[in-house]
C-alpha cells in the first residue's frame, strides 16, 4: 500500500470532518464556533488583567498581545496533546469497520485543532489588531511560519503520544498534570523577567518552545534560523511516524 497516496486521498475528507465536528460541538449555541474566539478574548482579559496588575505592566497593549497569543498557542498545543491520549481509543470502532489509515484518526483530531486555532487567532487579531496593526503585518511573514511550526508540533506530539497511550494506561492521567504544571511555570501570562533571578525556571518546559516560535514573530522576534530548521525537520519526523504507525497497525488495534 502506498501510504503517501492513501493520506493524500483521505486528507480532504478528514478536513471536512474536522470542520463538521466544530459545527456540531456548537450547533445549539447562539454564537456557534464564535465561542472559541470569545473564550480566548475573555480568558485574556481576566487572566491578563490579574497577572498584568500583579507584575506591574507598563505597556498594556503590548502585554495584551503577548498574553492573548500565548494563550491561543498554549491552548492549541495542550488541547492536541490531551486529545491524543485517547484519540485511538475513541476511534476504535471506525478503525475496525472502515478502511481508514491508523494515522487518519490522529490527523482528523489535529485538523480540528487547526480549525479551532484559526478561529481563536482570528478573534484575537480582529480585536487587538485595532490597537496594534503590526500584528496583521507579522501574520503575513514570520507569524504564519511560526503558526505552521506550532501546528506541526501539535501533530508530531500527537503521533508520538497516541500509540504510547494505547500501551501505557497511566499516560492519560499523567499528561494533564504535566501540562498544568508546564503552563503555570512557563511565561504565558507573565514576562520571564518578572521572575528576577528565577527567570530561568520559566524556560524549562520544552513544550513552550513551540509557543515561543508561534508568538514571538508577532512581537518582533521572528527567530528565522530556528523556524526554517524546525519546518523540514518536523515534516520529516511526521512522515516517519505516519509510516511507522501504519506498519504497526495490527499491533495497536490488538491493544485497543
Amino acid at each position: 500500500m502506498n501510504i503517501g497516496r492513501t493520506y493524500r486521498r483521505v486528507l480532504p475528507v478528514l478536513a471536512y470532518a474536522a470542520w463538521l465536528r466544530i459545527q456540531v460541538q456548537f450547533a445549539r449555541t447562539l454564537l456557534g464556533s464564535g465561542w472559541i474566539g470569545l473564550s480566548a478574548l475573555l480568558t485574556t482579559a481576566v487572566l491578563g488583567g490579574i497577572y498584568g496588575t500583579l507584575t506591574r505592566v507598563a505597556d498594556w497593549p503590548a502585554y495584551w498581545a503577548y498574553v492573548a497569543l500565548g494563550l491561543v498557542g498554549w491552548n492549541t498545543l495542550a488541547g492536541a496533546v490531551n486529545a491524543s491520549c485517547t484519540v485511538l481509543e475513541r476511534g476504535r470502532e471506525r478503525l475496525l469497520n472502515q478502511p481508514l489509515p491508523l494515522g487518519g484518526i490522529v490527523l482528523e483530531e489535529w485538523l480540528t485543532s487547526c480549525v479551532a486555532l484559526l478561529i481563536g487567532l482570528g478573534a484575537v487579531l480582529a480585536v487587538l489588531g485595532l490597537v496594534r496593526p503590526q500584528l496583521w503585518l507579522a501574520l503575513a511573514g514570520a507569524g504564519a511560519l511560526g503558526l505552521v511550526n506550532l501546528l506541526l508540533g501539535c501533530l508530531l506530539l500527537s503521533l508520538l503520544i497516541a500509540p504510547a497511550a494505547v500501551w501505557l494506561a497511566d499516560l492519560p492521567q499523567l499528561v494533564p498534570i504535566v501540562l498544568q504544571i508546564g503552563f503555570l511555570a512557563s511565561p504565558i501570562l507573565f514576562y520571564s523577567r518578572s521572575l528576577g533571578p528565577l527567570a530561568w525556571v520559566s524556560h524549562w518546559n520544552p513544550l513552550y518552545l513551540w509557543v515561543m516560535l508561534a508568538r514571538d514573530p508577532f512581537l518582533g522576534q521572528p527567530h528565522w534560523p530556528a523556524q526554517l530548521l524546525a519546518l523540514p525537520l518536523q515534516l520529516l519526523l511526521i512522515a516517519l511516524l505516519l509510516w511507522a504507525l501504519e506498519r504497526r497497525r495490527m499491533a495497536v488495534l490488538r491493544w485497543l
